[in-house]
């Protein structure tokens, strides 16, 4: 997607929260947006650039997938990869401190997946020009020093995410029609060894492991639950989103998910109208075991014009993106230009609203709880970098925010401008970056 170079200003420098005002109205926090008064801003560290997505490796290390500055599309003139790995030491969770860089071409690595066991992280490089992408392994034996042990090309077109599959000894690569299917039991060899079609391709777009021992797979024509036996080829479908419920609640993907208990799944729902109207929703599903179909339960939106905060002067940048959830059942999920909704899946026939925190000139693209705290966020950013954001008691029992609450006059502070344009496979969905200022 899309990466806006940033001067480095300081190193999680620790911000006050906003001063006091009714429930949950939104309010300016100096240079940081606006925010719920449940919700602040504690650390923003300006030298991780642009960032796409993170993943927390045990509780003293985060590491940060961080974009090409400029991407080379098809028909566009190659330039220098400025994009990477980035790896912070966060034994202070408030204030994460920079560890190491690993300068490498980074096209998306959306999703970023690392291995607590095995100690390594897995760079997925999209397409570039030519059509051919790559899967990179980072050894993270020594976070302070990141290494490249091996890497593989894929086939045309696919690379856009890698989820990590039966205890971290296979891939599932996401991008294309399929699932490519990599071999990374030796790291230092990995191996294609083939591919597998899904219910949920179209466009595959990304899988997600989940405690029940089943992987589900997002895409263009919905979502489909697999559940690996012997063979990483040849999975077991166990449940699939129907073509008319995926026409009803998909207008271009269902982004990702999690699974929320047996039977219930939390989906985004990743798409793109001015002024976030009916589509880029959190949507809740529910397995009907007998029919072996996922059924839509319910669905919430950010309301009109949220994505005010965002660095873009057309209103085309609300869909919810990547989400993490709590022991309160409280979702951290990104909104790109409407900054962090904090939604209550407690009762998932009706989510409800509870946290806003919209940064200025935000492109909130991954929201993700620390591990064992239910209270504090760490947001990868587009535009902004890397943001360390809390919520007071974790969001349990607090008020629902109402679209009133969200009328706000103009955010002071950074502006940043950029041009961008579709990607050629995701379209709006996952954009590419034409230039960058600031």
């Amino acid at each position: 997607m899309r990466r806006v170079l940033l001067a480095a200003l300081c190193t999680a420098t620790v911000l006050a929260p906003p001063a006091h005002a009714a429930p949950a109205q939104l309010l300016p926090s100096s240079s940081s947006g606006v925010a719920t008064p449940n919700v602040h801003l504690v650390s923003h560290a300006f030298d991780a650039g642009g960032a796409v997505s993170g993943h927390f490796l045990g509780r003293t290390v985060y590491v940060l997938s961080e974009p090409d500055l400029v991407w080379n599309e098809a028909g566009a003139t190659p330039v220098k990869l400025t994009g990477g790995l980035q790896v912070f030491d966060v034994s202070n969770p408030r204030a994460p401190k920079p560890l190491a860089k690993l300068e490498l071409p980074n096209y998306q690595n959306e999703d970023i997946a690392v291995s607590q066991t095995r100690r390594f992280a897995v760079m997925s490089q999209d397409s570039q020009v030519g059509g051919a992408g790559r899967v990179n392994l980072v050894d993270l034996r020594t976070p302070s020093r990141p290494t490249v042990i091996g890497g593989v090309g894929l086939p045309s077109g696919y690379g856009h995410t890698s989820t990590l599959v039966d205890g971290d000894r296979y891939l599932w690569v996401s991008g294309g029609s399929q699932v490519v299917v990599v071999d990374v039991r030796d790291l230092a060899v990995p191996k294609v060894v083939g591919t597998f079609a899904t219910p949920a391709g179209g466009s595959v777009h990304d899988a997600e492991v989940d405690r029940f021992g089943d992987i589900t797979v997002y895409g263009s024509k919905g979502a489909a639950v697999h559940r690996l036996g012997k063979d990483p080829l040849h999975p077991t479908l166990v449940a699939r989103v129907s073509a008319a419920d995926n026409k009803a609640n998909d207008n271009l993907i269902l982004h990702g998910g999690k699974r929320l208990d047996r039977d219930t799944w939390l989906i985004t729902e990743e798409s793109y109208a001015p002024g976030c109207t009916d589509d880029g929703r959190f949507e809740v599903w529910r397995i009907d075991r007998k029919a072996k179909l996922l059924r839509p339960v319910s669905s919430w939106n950010a309301p009109v014009n949220a994505d005010n905060h965002g660095p873009l002067t057309q209103k085309q940048y609300c869909s919810s993106h990547w989400f993490s959830l709590n022991s309160s059942k409280v979702v951290a999920d990104a909104w790109y230009g409407a900054g962090v909704r904090f939604l209550d899946v407690s009762d998932p026939r009706h989510p409800r609203p509870v946290g806003v925190w919209a940064g200025d000139s935000t492109t909130a693209s991954q929201a993700d709880f620390f591990p064992g705290r239910d209270d504090l966020v760490y947001v990868a950013d587009y535009t902004r970098g890397l943001d360390v954001i809390s919520i007071d008691k974790g969001g349990r029992g607090a008020r629902t925010v109402v679209p009133a609450d969200e009328k706000q006059t103009g955010v002071p502070g950074l502006r940043i401008t950029v041009r961008l344009q579709p990607h050629r496979h995701f379209r709006w969905s996952c954009l590419t970056p034409a230039a960058a200022t600031r």
